[in-house]
């Protein structure tokens, strides 16, 4: 398989560990700010590691980011959810 079979079968194998990580936070609905705070990172990081992975993935926002990691199974739409 080669690189172009590996990121169209999952496109999330064009981001790093970090990217990853940042994604999920980003999808799970953290601010940025918590994310920086929890990563030891400043803001300006976080955006940067955002706006890398919207050109890597070819995407404008945090909701067509969060269709990819759905799509690809990186979060489950059942994890939306919440028990009162």
């Amino acid at each position: 398989m080669n690189q172009l079979d590996t990121e169209m079968s999952n496109p999330l194998n064009l981001l790093s560990d970090r990217e990853l990580q940042v994604m999920f936070m980003v999808t799970r609905g953290i601010p940025v700010g918590e994310i920086a705070k929890q990563l030891n990172l400043k803001t300006k990081t976080i955006n940067s590691y955002r706006y890398r992975m919207f050109s890597k993935l070819k995407v404008r926002s945090d909701v067509e980011l969060t269709h990819i990691a759905i799509t690809n199974g990186l979060i489950q739409t059942e994890s939306f959810y919440y028990s009162a």
